[in-house]
């Protein structure tokens, strides 16, 4: 395209999302909108590849990740405005405070909450379940092994490992056995929202083990590398990028 057409594709891709064509007068910085429209909108977001409404779970999950809280209240608007359900978007939240850290749940509900206010939203209720220690364990135990297969025992998570054995014993039970099975985000959904918190925390060991397992639950190799590079405008390019040719490289060998 050039680059009048990823302009005009990049309005298009705003409107959608329900977006001020451009930030309040006086623009911040001169050619600031302009170059949002067409870098941001225009050549990322229109990529092929990946979903609409994937790629607002990945700018919500590298928002929230990295707690840029108003530009996270904004796509909350935003993810509304294309069809994403407020207990999703709350969910996102939840699931990447596994790897940002649970005061990162309580800011992003939080700003949710204002957004959701203010548009007179209400957020359904959930079942939550409440297996007892040994049942949640159990479950944990078994989301772990389905993502990762033989790798799931290994590095940290290696049972032989007497430093990080009670800390990853948690993890396994509460982040596995009880985030990973809350309702509101599928397994495929929560598997990109985890390769993009991780880009976006910048983990990139954490990145090529959780692109393994989404690449095993059946997404494409496109579909994670997309969910990776959307990430690049709003937690920077160096990290998608150096996560992109780690990712390109693992899930062209075995794992082992």
């Amino acid at each position: 395209m050039s680059r009048g057409e990823l302009w005009r594709a990049g309005d298009a891709v705003r409107q959608r999302l329900g977006f001020e064509a451009a930030t309040p007068v006086p623009e911040l910085a001169p050619g600031l909108d302009d170059l949002t429209t067409e870098m941001v909108f225009g050549a990322v977001w229109t990529r092929p590849g990946l979903a609409i409404e994937d790629r607002m779970l990945a700018t919500l999950s590298a928002l929230t990740s990295r707690q840029f809280l108003p530009q996270f209240g904004r796509y909350v608007g935003g993810a509304l405005n294309i069809g994403v359900a407020p207990r999703a978007i709350q969910e996102v939240a939840i699931h990447c405070g596994i790897y940002a850290g649970f005061p990162s749940i309580l800011n992003s509900l939080s700003a949710a909450a204002e957004v959701f206010a203010e548009r007179g939203v209400e957020v359904s209720g959930a079942d939550i379940p409440e297996p007892d220690a040994e049942a949640l364990m159990a479950a944990g135990v078994e989301v772990m092994e389905a993502l990762h297969g033989a790798g799931a025992r290994a590095g940290y998570a290696s049972p032989d490992n007497t430093a990080t054995k009670g800390l990853y014993d948690i993890a396994v039970a509460h982040a596995y056995g009880g985030i990973w099975n809350r309702p509101g985000l599928d397994r495929r959904q929560r598997l990109i929202c985890t390769v993009a918190s991780f880009t976006a925390l910048n983990l990139p060991g954490q990145v090529v083990k959780f692109s393994r397992a989404a690449h095993a639950h059946g997404l494409s190799t496109e579909e994670i590398f997309e969910a990776i590079g959307h990430t690049g405008p709003y937690t920077g390019f160096p990290r998608a990028l150096n996560a992109l040719a780690l990712v390109g490289e693992a899930l062209e060998t075995p794992a082992g």
